[in-house]
């Protein structure tokens, strides 16, 4: 993080605030923010909506489905941080995986991914931290219908379709801005890397080949007309 082309993501200055960061985290998020006007200036925002989010009432929390998924639209504060995430992800830490940057594959939309507490998701990078009973939620800005689906591999190295939440199709994804995938995921208690791929595609594909190929080798080979946003996230236990 001291180097000043890699910006500090939301969900890491939320758990600054909240106190889950370790003491070497927190310094070196702190010391990038001194050397970068754009970090100190989110930082401070991000402390005011806080402030102003501990004031409200108390969240009620989405009504669960089935398996554990939730149904949920943006809200205009989650709007306006997808929107900070497209940029983001052109700027985004290395994929640890690949040895370069974050990779988005193919002419497709803009896709974005958030994660952490269900009252307060944030745009995520790769090495953030996040813990089991966290949500997982993909969105994404197309001009044009295509079909998608969000892929994750475990710390088990199990490879699973977070959405759609069954079957082995991918859903159907109508053109917009700033739309949410139609689920989001509650994160199980498995421990270690988190290897997420959010997939759009001009035309539906069945999903059980990008599964065995993601267990097999941690990677997903974008289909013909599929464009592919990965993030690999850090999912560990909440400190005591």
């Amino acid at each position: 993080m001291s180097d000043n082309d890699l910006h500090v993501s939301d969900l890491r200055w939320d758990q600054l605030i909240g106190g889950e960061l370790d003491a070497d985290a927190r310094s070196a998020a702190l010391a990038h923010a001194s050397a970068c006007p754009r970090c100190a200036a989110r930082l401070d925002t991000v402390t005011l909506e806080s402030q102003a989010f501990a004031r409200r009432p108390p969240f009620e929390s989405p009504r669960p489905e089935a398996r554990g998924i939730r149904w949920r639209r943006w809200s205009a504060p989650i709007v306006l941080a997808a929107a900070a995430a497209v940029f983001l992800v052109a700027r985004t830490r290395p994929d640890p995986a690949s040895g370069g940057g974050e990779r988005a594959k193919g002419t497709g939309p803009s896709l974005v991914l958030e994660a952490g507490p269900a009252d307060r998701l944030a745009p995520v990078v790769s090495g953030d931290r996040i813990h089991p009973g966290d949500s997982i939620q993909a969105g994404y800005t197309t001009a044009r219908d295509g079909f998608g689906a969000v892929l994750a591999r475990d710390g088990s190295g199990r490879a699973m379709a977070y959405v759609p939440s069954g079957g082995d199709a991918m859903i159907a994804l109508p053109a917009g801005s700033m739309q949410s995938f139609p689920e989001s995921t509650v994160l199980d208690d498995i421990l270690g890397e988190e290897d997420l791929v959010v997939v759009w595609c001009e035309a539906a594909h069945p999903l059980r080949p990008l599964l065995a190929e993601l267990e097999a080798r941690a990677e997903v080979t974008a289909p013909a007309g599929c464009t592919l946003q990965r993030v690999v996230l850090d999912k560990r236990a909440p400190r005591r």
